[in-house]
């Protein structure tokens, strides 16, 4: 056996070593890197205080026994280097010893990366809960601000138009008064469901306030407001089963586009004007604002046109 075999087997298992703490490194910036979102500062503190002393904890544990390898390493290779020779018997001794120490500092690998998937898991349903709405599964208001605020910054900086939806379910309180508060909630899920499937290719969808929802779209305004048509038209054909008992809905719509010079509230206030709009003529129906008029995107029957005066926007 050729003299620096025992020197060449430990730079080889050194090198292993490093490239798995390398390795582990990466893993942790990759994956709190990926699982970081616009809402990572709504994970609550104390919850990620206790999981920052969780790491710590296991990885010194995990760094003493990397250390602990390296001494034995260390140890080995100056006893292979104070001798001109070594037998045979000493050199196979020597490779199950660091054979075994790998196999333990394998487990330990094993561990940290079970550890680590752990608390990966945990901060995403951290992160999960602080952008959802409880009820429906959507984004909250507070996560889609912050989407909204994105996307203005875009525009902003790369001239990408967006739009706003807002969505509103008609005579909701009556639903709650006339069916209960456990179909309101039956009614707020399956608006949320049909939103999902019908708004796909939408930037977000959230539970905006109430029985109101929030859209963004990329698309310009007259293509968002043939969207929110659609979406109208489908839920109109609903008919929700609670307790023996049917209950139909409608929606009524509105949608406006960034413009420039613009600032988001404006944007808000145009979509919330069209959204109005469409309460007042009656319901069922959705209106476009185009930057200085609110037009109507719903084809409507003459009969069908209610006259604004004292009409109930709920």
């Amino acid at each position: 056996m050729p003299q620096n075999t025992p020197i060449f087997f430990l730079f080889l298992l050194g090198l292993a070593v490093g490239t798995g703490l390398l390795v582990v490194g990466l893993l942790l910036g990759y994956w709190f890197g990926r699982r970081a979102s616009p809402a990572g500062d709504l994970v609550n503190r104390s919850q990620f205080l206790q999981m920052l002393k969780d790491l710590s904890s296991w990885t010194s544990e995990f760094s003493g026994d990397v250390s602990k390898y390296q001494s034995q390493l260390t140890s080995l290779s100056r006893e292979a280097e104070s001798k001109s020779a070594l037998p045979k018997e000493r050199v196979l001794a020597w490779i199950s010893e660091v054979m075994e120490t790998n196999k333990r500092l394998q487990e330990r690998l094993d561990h940290a990366e079970e550890k680590l998937q752990q608390q990966t898991d945990q901060i995403s349903s951290y992160l999960t809960e602080a952008r959802t709405d409880g009820l429906t599964g959507l984004l909250n208001r507070r996560a889609f601000d912050k989407a909204t605020r994105e996307l203005f910054a875009s525009w902003q900086g790369t001239g990408q138009v967006f739009a706003l939806g807002l969505v509103d379910i008609d005579h909701f309180k009556q639903i709650n008064d006339t069916y209960g508060h456990l179909a309101g909630d039956a009614v707020l899920q399956h608006i949320s469901d049909t939103l999902q499937t019908e708004l796909d290719d939408t930037v977000c969808i959230a539970r905006y306030g109430g029985e109101e929802f929030a859209v963004l779209s990329t698309a310009r305004v007259g293509d968002a407001a043939a969207v929110l048509e659609r979406l109208r038209d489908e839920v109109s054909k609903i008919e929700i089963v609670h307790e023996d008992r049917v209950i139909r809905l409608t929606l009524s719509a509105g949608v406006a586009e960034i413009q420039a010079e613009d600032r988001i509230a404006n944007l808000v206030s145009r979509a919330d004007e069209a959204l109005y709009s469409a309460k007042l003529g009656g319901r069922n129906r959705v209106y476009l604002h185009d930057g200085t008029l609110c037009h109507l995107v719903t084809r409507v029957e003459p009969g069908d046109q209610v006259a604004a005066d004292g009409a109930d926007t709920s």
